[in-house]
């Protein structure tokens, strides 16, 4: 089911976009999906997995100062910090899921928001599922070159929005980028939803505000939620792939490690899209933690 009509959730001066898949024959806990860094609250429609979705309600939320999504003021003067991004997300969640748990399945930064809303916000979670995501906002890889050339003046300012201008060119452009995300790049380009997905996220994409991508990547390098991960007492499934060129699978086992929940699903010989790279290991392992977890 795609296409589905955008709704508004309006906090601390930004405008965050929403979609709900409802299921109005829905036994069990609804999920909500959170995309990761320069996509979009459309992510997650073409390659939504029936499975994981079977009898549940789901919906997806957008992360701040990404298109459709937008902010009053200009990017500089609409911080996003890790309190701001957590009670974003509560009140998204308050408008879409009035009563009731839920959970949450966040993919990179899409994970960190997800486990950052559990660690100060954890009443309304049921669970996290965390894709490649992070404690720590300093990636490696093409988000680590955004997130470098962000945090400079002149000449790295510049380079950042000449990448940035070149992504939103053509679609053929940000696919080529998706592929520097994978490690199984086969299996990558096989993912039947790969195409429509890039289709659904790159007007988005070419309307994201290239000074509010550079900001939020300076914000995010002030993040961190080791020093709460004691708080995080929400079950958490780590999937990490064991060949993340973004997030240092390193990084992702000693997140799991420190959660007083944590799990840690290691995917061999896959990249930063475990659920495009490896979805018949992914699936199965999603449904059987949703479903432990109700």
């Amino acid at each position: 089911m795609v296409n589905s009509e955008l709704e508004w959730v309006e906090h601390g001066g930004h405008r965050i976009a929403c979609l709900s898949h409802l299921n109005p024959e829905a036994n069990r806990l609804p999920v909500v999906w959170i995309h990761g860094l320069t996509m979009s609250v459309h992510f997650w429609e073409a390659g939504m997995f029936d499975l994981a979705t079977e009898g549940r309600s789901w919906y997806s939320v957008s992360l701040p100062l990404h298109a459709p999504s937008a902010c009053e003021e200009n990017a500089d003067r609409c911080a996003v910090d890790e309190h701001l991004l957590a009670s974003m997300l509560l009140e998204a969640l308050k408008q879409l899921i009035p009563e009731g748990r839920c959970h949450l399945v966040g993919h990179s930064l899409g994970g960190f928001a997800a486990m950052n809303l559990a660690a100060k916000f954890p009443d309304r979670i049921a669970s996290v599922t965390s894709v490649g995501g992070f404690m720590t906002g300093r990636a490696r890889g093409l988000e680590g070159a955004l997130q470098f050339l962000a945090s400079g003046h002149f000449v790295r300012k510049a380079l950042f929005y000449a990448g940035f201008w070149l992504l939103k060119r053509h679609v053929l452009i940000l696919k080529a980028a998706t592929f520097s995300y994978a490690r199984d790049w086969r299996s990558l380009a096989t993912f039947p939803a790969l195409d429509e997905t890039l289709a659904l996220v790159f007007p988005d994409v070419k309307a994201h505000s290239i000074g509010a991508q550079r900001a939020f990547c300076r914000y995010l390098l002030e993040m961190d939620l080791f020093d709460e991960v004691c708080d995080i007492e929400t079950p958490v499934l780590v999937v990490a792939g064991e060949k993340d060129p973004i997030i240092p699978y390193w990084h992702q086992v000693k997140c799991a490690a420190a959660l007083p929940a944590g799990e840690l699903l290691s995917i061999p010989e896959v990249g930063h899209l475990a659920f495009a790279e490896a979805p018949g290991r992914f699936v199965p392992e999603l449904v059987e933690w949703l479903e432990r977890h109700e």
